[in-house]
């Protein structure tokens, strides 16, 4: 199964998914948290872009959130229970969601 290298982004035709840092859904819209610090707001479900991009470097931490591993640069699973990304987000990982957060960035 091919990984997607890119997506369709508005405004951006091809976002290169290693540009992708976070993205954050709210019901049914999410936004796209990009390195060069824009964000985007798409009429799409979370669940839509996990199983769009669910073999590639991104992680369901939290009902809420998708991280991109690679742009992933601290964790702290044990007492704030969140992971840094590189644009300085500090985003919340559920308990559920520890240890397989764990297994993937503590490998």
């Amino acid at each position: 199964v091919l990984m997607r290298k890119t997506l369709k982004i508005p405004g951006l035709e091809q976002c290169p998914v290693d540009d992708i840092v976070s993205i954050e859904g709210k019901g049914n819209y999410t936004t796209i948290f990009l390195k060069n610090g824009q964000s985007t707001v798409m009429a799409k479900t979370l669940k839509k872009f996990e199983s769009q991009l669910r073999l590639g470097t991104f992680l369901r931490i939290h009902k809420s959130y998708l991280v991109n591993k690679v742009n992933v640069i601290g964790h702290d699973l044990n007492d704030t229970k969140t992971v840094k990304t590189i644009l300085n987000q500090n985003l919340p990982v559920s308990r559920r969601k520890l240890d397989l957060v764990r297994g993937q960035l503590e490998s």
